[in-house]
C-alpha cells in the first residue's frame, strides 16, 4: 500500500501529559509535510483549537475536530470552510439529566464553541453517563478519551471524519496512517491503511496496531511519525534529514 497522509490525534499523541506540544513530534510533522506527505489533525478537541493547532504545528491536510463530527478544509488564501455533521438535540438533554444527579458534572471550557457533541470533565465516570443515555432511550454515546468524556452521536466518530476528510484530499482512506493513543482512536484505526498506538494507549487500541511506540506520549507520536516515513519509502533510513529541521522548532 501507498501511505498518502498522515492522520494525527493531539492530546497524549503529540503532547506530554501535562498537554505540552513534544518539540520532537514538531520536528517530526514538519519534516513529514516537506516530504509531501500532508498531516491531518484528528482530534476531540473544538474546531477553534484545532485550527489554531493546525496554523502553529504547521499541518496542510483538513482539520477534524469534535470526534469527526465536525471539519476545518483550507479555502483561499488565510480563509478556511468549516463542515459539521450533526447536532446537539440529544445531548442536551442529556446534560440536563446529568446535572440533575450529579451536581458535581463539569462541562469542558470548550463547550460554547462545539456543535458536534458535548464533553464533560471526568468528575462523573463514563459508565454513569451511559446509564442515563440508556435510561432516556438517547441515540448517543460516551468515550472516555483518557483527558474527558465525549458525548455524541453514534455516527460521529474520527474514522467518519478522516473519511470526509479523505474525500477532500481525492485519496482513500486506505490510504492514510493513523497514530493515536485513546479508545476514540478505534473507529480511525477501523478505515485507515496503517495504525500506530502511542505506548500508553489501553489493550483495545493496541491489539488493533500495526505498530506500538516504545516511548510514550508526544515523544512517542515523533517515533510513530518517523517510523511511518521510514517504512512507507519517505525517508532512506530512520532520521535521514531529520536534524535538518531543527531550525523549523
Amino acid at each position: 500500500m501507498k501511505v498518502k497522509a498522515i492522520s494525527l490525534d493531539i492530546d497524549g499523541t503529540i503532547t506530554y501529559r501535562d498537554r505540552r506540544l513534544s518539540v520532537e513530534a514538531l520536528k517530526a510533522i514538519r519534516l513529514a509535510e516537506r516530504l509531501g506527505l500532508p498531516v491531518m489533525l484528528v482530534t476531540g478537541n473544538s474546531v477553534p483549537f484545532a485550527e489554531a493547532a493546525a496554523v502553529f504545528i504547521g499541518t496542510s491536510g483538513p482539520v477534524i475536530a469534535e470526534d469527526g463530527g465536525a471539519l476545518s478544509l483550507k479555502g483561499e488564501g488565510t480563509m478556511r470552510k468549516r463542515v459539521f455533521l450533526t447536532d446537539m438535540d440529544e445531548e442536551w438533554i442529556l446534560w440536563s439529566e446529568l446535572k440533575k444527579r450529579f451536581p458535581e458534572a463539569e462541562l469542558s471550557y470548550s463547550t460554547m464553541e462545539r456543535k458536534a457533541g458535548l464533553v464533560i470533565t471526568r468528575k462523573v465516570s463514563v459508565e454513569a453517563v451511559r446509564k442515563i443515555i440508556e435510561e432516556l432511550g438517547l441515540n448517543l454515546i460516551a468515550v472516555d478519551s483518557g483527558f474527558a468524556i465525549h458525548i455524541k452521536k453514534p455516527w460521529i466518530n474520527k474514522g467518519t471524519g478522516i473519511e470526509k476528510a479523505c474525500e477532500y484530499l481525492g485519496i482513500k482512506s486506505s490510504e492514510v496512517a493513523h497514530v493515536g493513543d485513546g479508545e476514540n482512536d478505534l473507529d480511525a484505526f477501523r478505515v485507515v491503511g496503517y495504525r500506530v498506538a502511542i505506548a500508553q494507549a489501553p489493550d483495545s487500541l493496541k491489539e488493533k496496531a500495526d505498530y506500538i511506540t516504545k516511548k510514550p506520549y508526544g515523544d512517542g507520536g515523533a517515533e510513530a511519525v518517523l517510523h511511518i516515513l521510514e517504512t512507507f519509502g519517505y525517508l532512506g533510513y530512520l532520521g535521514e534529514g531529520y536534524e535538518d529541521q531543527e531550525g523549523d522548532t
